[in-house]
């Protein structure tokens, strides 16, 4: 009886436990690759971090600089450059669409000028600093104000509170204010900034409330206005005040009766405005002609010889 050969058995033994063994040996590296890499994704982050931190202390400029302009410089580091010594980087941070809140709001005391104008100028620029600027020692900050963006009802409440007389004026020639503000504006002490409200508002009741007002500038701002009617616009025609009397000739939408009837007003300023104005009709320069001031005889003729000549080139 012939015994079996068992050196086959035995050598596919020994592969199969080779082979089990490098299969162990390579999950086991796996498994250790595996382990490694959730360590340093673990760290990424603090290494990052610190990365950034050492090169926003760096000792030149252009790196300091770089790291600025990064858009994926960690806010916390952004904010603690705020206070770097070279203003180059501190202009590169006051211009960055996704600087922190609290990065705008300590370049809003920067000592730099330039870095606040920066600042005044971005979009993202949130109404929080924008309050802080309205206090800026410097007018071209201040007067960036009323257009920003980001200048909301409390911004021009602050703006109200304003010392500076100009700033208040810009707010004031702004469409589409809130009633607390325009309210606010239409009390505002400065006949400026009344006659700037009174010019560009786009409330009928406030332009009535303007309108009476007792002060000459305010009025004449009204005869600026476009909302400001026919019916109004005669009776600024008919102020005690020549100055608007002026402005209402100026403002090119009184009728012909009214037009006539200042041909021969009391102020020799408005009739030489009307002598002089582009849209005074011939039948009113022909009175305005033969007026006893020289100066606006002369205006007259001489408008009334350029409308003649006008017509006569038309018809040829």
């Amino acid at each position: 009886m012939r015994l079996p050969d068992l050196r086959h058995g035995a050598a596919t033994s020994a592969l199969a436990a080779v082979s089990d063994g490098c299969d162990d040996a390579v999950r086991s590296r796996k498994d250790r690759t595996v382990q490694h890499g959730s360590r340093a994704s673990e760290t990424d982050s603090g290494t990052g971090k610190a990365d950034f931190e050492v090169r926003a202390r760096d000792k030149k400029v252009r790196v300091r600089l770089a790291v600025a302009g990064d858009p994926t410089t960690l806010p916390a580091v952004l904010e603690a450059m705020a206070a770097d010594s070279s203003r180059t980087v501190r202009r590169a941070l006051a211009g960055r669409s996704d600087a922190p809140d609290g990065l705008l709001g300590a370049l809003a005391r920067d000592p730099d000028l330039k870095t606040r104008q920066i600042l005044v100028e971005n979009p993202a620029c949130p109404s929080t600093v924008l309050m802080i600027l309205v206090e800026d020692p410097h007018w071209s900050v201040r007067w960036s104000l009323p257009d920003h963006p980001a200048a909301d009802v409390e911004v021009n409440h602050a703006i109200c509170r304003s010392t500076d007389e100009d700033l208040r004026r810009l707010l004031a020639e702004r469409r589409g204010l809130d009633d607390e503000t325009e309210a606010v504006l239409a009390g505002d002490r400065s006949p400026h900034v009344r006659a700037g409200l009174a010019a560009h508002t786009d409330d009928p009741e406030t332009l009535a409330i303007l309108l009476a007002d007792a002060d000459p500038k305010v009025r004449v701002g009204a005869t600026q206005n476009p909302l400001t009617t026919i019916d109004q616009h005669r009776l600024l025609a008919n102020d005690k005040s020549a100055a608007v009397r002026s402005a209402a000739v100026q403002s090119g939408k009184l009728p012909h009766d009214e037009l006539q009837r200042l041909a021969r007003d009391r102020s020799v300023n408005v009739r030489w405005w009307l002598a002089t104005w582009p849209t005074t009709p011939e039948t009113v320069l022909r009175i305005l002609a033969e007026d006893p001031h020289p100066d606006v005889a002369t205006q007259a003729q001489a408008r009334f010889r350029s409308t003649v000549a006008a017509a006569r080139c038309r018809s040829s």
